[in-house]
């Protein structure tokens, strides 16, 4: 086993795949046999699919170089694996996220760490305080009523559209961010998957929903991004729900108004 420290995460140029994460289970032979299957599509589209050895990025930045074997339907990681998954905190029956990253245009694998208890959530608590804000208490008739409910519930749905959130270190470190569970319920995001995020000049940025409590993995090329359109780290941006295509969700991004 070979293993050494390399902290330069997301800084590398990575093509823009639009299939770089995959999801996987651990079991109780994969951590007992040290074999992990992983999809052959998945390796094939990002170019691993040749036996050999690999490089696995640990949740520190630790590279482990674990063995790859070729099988007919699908790849599997070999030597080294069980070592990798002890020293990440991998446990059977949990599930866990790879990314597919690039150094030097070698493709490598990055545990993508979901844990958001170390990241700052801003619930975007105005996207529903707004429209409360705006009911005025007066004596309805009975003529207008259904009229107001209407005017209430379209002003409550177009506020529901939007969330403000602040890019921190952690974001940008971990390439990734926390979308607050009240929006993605309200817009009815419920499917885990890709999304995308339109920039400027209709750019679109590729991202993957990976939970529903809104973990977003961004991946590599994140911080140039956001500050591509006018947001950097300590500043707030503003994602707008606009529609699905192709069953894909669709937001567009802004920065916050500045004063």
């Amino acid at each position: 086993m070979s293993k050494e420290k390399n902290y330069l995460r997301c800084g590398d140029s990575t093509p823009l795949s639009q299939n770089r994460f995959v999801t996987l289970t651990l079991t109780h032979d994969s951590l007992e046999k040290s074999s992990q299957c992983l999809p052959l599509a998945f390796m094939r589209e990002n170019g691993m699919d040749k036996p050999g050895m690999i490089t696995l990025l640990g949740k520190d930045g630790t590279k482990w170089l674990v063995n790859r074997r070729e099988g007919t339907k699908q790849m599997s990681l070999g030597k080294g694996w069980r070592k990798f998954a002890i020293a990440n905190g991998l446990k059977t029956g949990e599930s866990f996220t790879l990314e597919t990253i690039w150094e030097n245009g070698t493709p490598m694998l990055s545990l993508f760490n979901t844990d958001s208890t170390s990241i700052t959530r801003q619930q975007g608590e105005n996207c529903s305080k707004a429209s409360e804000k705006e009911h005025v208490s007066t004596k309805p008739n009975s003529g207008n009523k259904n009229s107001r409910e209407e005017m209430r519930e379209s002003s409550s749905a177009i506020q529901n559209r939007f969330v403000t959130l602040t890019l921190t270190l952690e974001d940008v470190r971990d390439c990734k961010l926390i979308l607050p569970s009240q929006f993605m319920k309200a817009n009815g995001i419920n499917k885990l998957g890709k999304i995308a995020l339109l920039g400027k000049n209709r750019t679109k940025w590729v991202a993957y929903l990976l939970s529903k409590e809104g973990t977003v993995a961004l991946g590599c090329g994140w911080k140039v991004f956001c500050e591509g359109n006018g947001v950097k780290t300590g500043e707030s941006f503003t994602l707008e729900f606009i529609h699905e295509q192709d069953a894909t969700p669709v937001f567009e991004f802004r920065p916050s108004s500045r004063d």
